[in-house]
């Protein structure tokens, strides 16, 4: 991983960067642009983002009254003058350099500049390129969006080609899924409750299973998904960020960079997958979709045995589950706790039931307790006893996950974001199953997937 900048000197670990003053992104004209976007701009035009400047990149032939009426169709009829005159459009081919530097002459009074790359990861590379041939490059912080890569190799060429123009610093890798409050509680819930740090290792905790299941099935991406697979779309992504917050040590309180190494021992203490952990599943009805070969053999469903080989979770069994069609959507995680070592002393309840503790994560959040009380129908005898919080969060008392990321991009805060060495480890768990696995078991739609 690079280490020295060839931007020149940069901010240290937790340094206190510059709020950009300019946002520039590259592929205004795409969808991801017309579907998230222009909204989220406008939900921090009340976040300090009012007088920020945007300037839309891309190869078609629009104009700035082109952008300002995408951007008003966007929003809708909440667009005021005021959001709409803050967009303006440079047309260019992204290997051209006379583009970056028209955007280096428009940005030369900016002195931090937030660079969005909605582009394919394919260009990524053209871009960055044509940035750093600028005086651009000591201002610009690059945010991109997943995937980082397809797999181990791919992703280390992806961080390579970025890091030899830019410091890893100047660098926000995106995965919205990270942004969502339910995933950031993880954390709170993990470290903010001591009750809860005193019990959290294998000594107490028997087994936790990591559910990511979605009832509906690949309609609308059916292209996309056909070539990634649940594997490489949620299970090296989002089921392991999960795993990470659940299972990593203590970090240091305020440093990003503390963070993102408890992950990486995390990851490196996660035995690599092989083919006897795994069952692949593929849903009846799958290869009939548009954009899916008729032959073939992707996951819609994983379910895989984890072992976490460290002194805190050594002995703890780990289950991820993650697919599509499956019997409902719903993100949870369940640790059950190992029995009690004593019991009531009556006949008819030798062995009482494990204490469970739940977080469900979508698609209400919700944490539940599950401990042992008194029967009251039979002396000395005990029942479940559920102990249940809702933690839901009231729409409108924060940003959008997708707002979010461009307001800490803004403000240099490195948190949210995972850094390559961190994608790389979490591609290392997963690289065997990409070399060899077996094929997929069928499963019907509105099942928990293969017997």
């Amino acid at each position: 991983m690079s280490t020295t900048s060839p931007a020149g000197a940069r901010p240290g670990p937790d340094a206190v960067e510059p709020a950009c003053t300019a946002l520039v992104v590259f592929g205004i004209t795409g969808d991801l642009a017309r579907k998230k976007t222009f909204a989220a701009l406008h939900e921090l035009q009340h976040f300090g983002w009012a007088g920020v400047p945007v300037i839309g990149v891309g190869r078609s032939a629009w104009t700035d009254d082109d952008i300002r009426a995408a951007a008003a169709d966007a929003v809708g009829g909440d667009a005021d003058t005021a959001f709409l005159e803050r967009f303006s459009y440079v047309r260019g081919d992204y290997t051209d350099a006379a583009l970056y530097r028209r955007l280096e002459r428009a940005l030369a009074e900016h002195p931090a500049v937030l660079c969005y790359l909605a582009v394919p990861p394919t260009v990524f590379e053209d871009v960055v390129v044509g940035l750093a041939a600028t005086d651009l490059r000591d201002r610009v912080r690059l945010m991109i969006e997943k995937p980082f890569g397809t797999d181990l190799r791919s992703a280390e060429r992806l961080q390579a080609r970025l890091t030899a123009h830019f410091d890893e610093r100047c660098v926000y890798a995106v995965d919205h899924y990270l942004q969502k409050e339910a995933v950031q509680n993880i954390s709170v819930v993990r470290f903010a409750n001591r009750i809860l740090e005193a019990v959290w290792s294998a000594a107490h905790i028997d087994s936790i299973i990591v559910t990511m299941a979605e009832s509906f099935g690949v309609e609308g991406r059916a292209g996309f998904f056909d070539h990634a697979g649940t594997l490489r779309d949620v299970v090296q992504s989002h089921v392991l960020q999960i795993v990470v917050g659940l299972a990593m040590e203590p970090p240091t309180p305020g440093s990003t960079d503390d963070v993102n190494e408890r992950r990486c021992e995390l990851l490196a203490a996660i035995a690599p997958l092989q083919p006897a952990d795994v069952v692949f599943g593929q849903y009846d009805g799958y290869t009939s979709q548009e954009g899916v070969d008729a032959d073939s053999t992707t996951d819609t469903y994983v379910r895989a045995r984890l072992t976490i080989d460290n002194p805190r979770w050594r002995g703890t069994a780990w289950t991820l589950v993650a697919g599509k069609a499956l019997a409902e959507t719903c993100t949870s995680v369940e640790i059950t706790f190992r029995a009690a070592s004593g019991h009531t002393g009556a006949d008819d309840d030798p062995a009482p039931a494990p204490n469970r503790f739940v977080l469900v994560l979508s698609p209400e959040e919700s944490i539940t307790l599950s401990l042992r009380a008194r029967s009251s129908s039979v002396a000395l005898g005990s029942t479940g006893a559920d102990m249940v919080s809702d933690a839901s969060y009231r729409a409108g008392d924060a940003l959008s996950p997708y707002a979010r990321v461009f307001d800490d991009v803004r403000r240099g805060d490195h948190t949210p974001f995972t850094r390559f060495d961190v994608v790389e480890a979490a591609w290392r768990v997963v690289q065997p199953l990409l070399e060899r696995r077996a094929p997929p078991r069928p499963y019907r739609r509105g099942t928990w997937g293969p017997t």
